[in-house]
């Protein structure tokens, strides 16, 4: 695929804390900051059944989102405990504008490492990495890079 083709796919991109720390970020600041950026903005709580959500990274602090980052619609979930988003399904650019908006909720020099449906499909298991406050069109080329090296022709 060409890059104008990677524009265009729609994934999931995962985001996450650093392995080593957490964002210090609650469900409940999430929401709030998500609340602030507009006020059509939808969430419901996320859970999983008991019997489950010890292996996976849910509690009772986390959710599904639905938001408008300007006129750009994104869909997710966060994830308390795990310190966590998955984003989308989504384009780069929608991905983007909502990564870019998210670092404003982080502790200033806050990390986010990444990675996306494609990326885990093709046995990519790494970290890849946004730069620490970077803009959106600096956020698309790095989701664009990663898919470049993840998704097959």
């Amino acid at each position: 695929m060409n890059r104008e083709d990677l524009e265009g796919l729609t994934t999931t991109f995962y985001v996450a804390a650093p392995e080593d720390g957490a964002w210090g970020l609650s469900a409940e600041q999430f929401e709030a900051g998500l609340r602030r950026l507009s006020a059509q903005t939808m969430t419901v709580p996320l859970a999983a059944p008991q019997d489950m959500s010890q292996h996976l990274a849910f509690d009772d602090h986390s959710l599904v989102f639905a938001v408008h980052v300007g006129d750009v619609p994104v869909e997710g979930q966060f994830m308390d405990a795990a310190q966590s988003l998955n984003i989308g399904p989504c384009t780069v650019g929608e991905a983007a504008a909502f990564i870019e908006w998210f670092q404003s909720l982080l502790p200033e020099g806050a990390r986010i490492r990444f990675n996306s449906e494609e990326g885990v499909e093709s046995g990519d298991m790494s970290d890849h990495w946004i730069p620490v406050g970077a803009q959106r069109d600096v956020v698309g080329e790095g989701l664009l890079d990663h898919l470049d090296e993840v998704v097959d022709e």
